[in-house]
This record gives structure tokens, sequence and C-alpha cells, in this order.
């Protein structure tokens, strides 16, 4: 529990001092607007309207687009700084969420709550040793056919981590609780390079 309870604290402390050394601009996952590929997915309508939970929310752009959508939405990240900017721009767009700092290996949402999870660059964060735990927690709080949209660096950048990156095979390997929609490769600049993510649809499965 103590090991348990100095990681968590570590990794905190790191996010955090990246948030408040940081200006949001400069930091490369912070583009000042909701994921394009959440948008896509919030305008194709299979989404069912109702509580939403974005993790490793951030600054929160695409929590308070999931609130302007007609979504209940919620957002929790590790560093208190980065919840701070989300409360100010949710404010701002008029748009209600609930806004919290905490652990995303633990989780403090009811079973079955949530009709959407949305992960962009969570999962590719989290330490091998702690995949499971993460992954159990999101198939908890996702509503029976709930969807889990996952945006994580593909292996093509070749990256050891951390951050992590994984194959489609890798994926498959790890999401066995879930249905895999799809696996899609998707590329993105930053600095004048190409750097690649796999953009997964998933839906939460139920045994009889």
């Amino acid at each position: 529990m103590k090991n348990s309870r100095a990681h968590k604290s570590s990794t905190g402390q790191h996010w955090e001092d990246i948030y408040r050394g940081s200006p949001l601009q400069q930091l490369p996952w912070e583009e000042g607007q909701p994921a394009k590929e959440l948008v896509a997915l919030i305008e194709s309508g299979i989404v069912e309207k109702g509580a939403a939970l974005d993790v490793c929310c951030g600054s929160g752009n695409s929590a308070v687009y999931l609130a302007t959508q007609g979504f209940k939405c919620h957002g929790i990240d590790i560093s208190p700084t980065a919840i701070g900017y989300a409360r100010q721009k949710a404010s701002k767009a008029g748009g209600k969420c609930e806004l919290i700092t905490g652990d995303v290996l633990q989780l403090p949402y009811p079973d079955n709550t949530f009709s959407l999870v949305f992960d962009r660059g969570c999962f590719h964060s989290i330490p091998p040793s702690d995949r499971q735990t993460y992954i159990q927690g999101i198939y908890r709080v996702l509503k029976p056919s709930g969807k889990y949209q996952l945006i994580c660096f593909s292996t093509r950048d070749h990256r050891d981590g951390p951050p992590y990156a994984f194959s489609p095979k890798d994926i498959r390997h790890y999401f066995t609780l879930f249905k895999i929609h799809h696996i899609k490769e998707i590329s993105k600049m930053r600095d004048g390079s190409k750097y690649y993510l796999l953009s997964v649809l998933m839906e939460k499965m139920t045994t009889a």
C-alpha cells in the first residue's frame, strides 16, 4: 500500500509540475479544441446521450465539448492545475461538468455509470503493471454496451515509453472485455514532424 501511495504521489507531482511549468499552448496534447475523433463519434449519433467520462481530461477541451453536446459530463485528472483550467473553460462555455482531481486507477464512480468513456492519451501513460487495473476500472464504470473511445500512440513511432505505444494486436490482447468496433491509424503533425496514433472504438461486452 505504501508503494502504491508513493507511486501515485510521484505521478501526480510529475503531471502537476508539467501543468504548472508550461503554458498550455506548449503542451502538444493540449490542442485548444476537442479531439476531432471524439467530435466525429458524437456527430455519428451512435453514442447514447447520458453520462460521459473524460479520463486524464487535462484542461478540459473534450470534457467541455461533451457537456455542450448534451452529455452529463465528468472529467478526472491527477493534476489540480489541469482541473483548474478545465473548470475555467467549463464556466466560460456554460457547460456543466463535474471535474475532479483524482487517480484513474481508482475511479470514484459507481458501476455502470457512463454511456461513454473518452481517453485521449491516458492508457498510453499507464505503466504495464497497472494496465489491467486501469482496463477493469474503465469496464466497471461503463454501462452495458457503453462505448470506450481510446486514442493512443501507435508502434509505428517505435516508442519504448513512457508514454508507451501499441499495435492493433496489442489492443486486441489487452481489451478482451470489450467488443472492438474499429482500430484506425491516424497521423498528426508536431513541430513539423508527423507522428502516429491509434483511434479505437470499443463497446463493453457483458456475460450472460
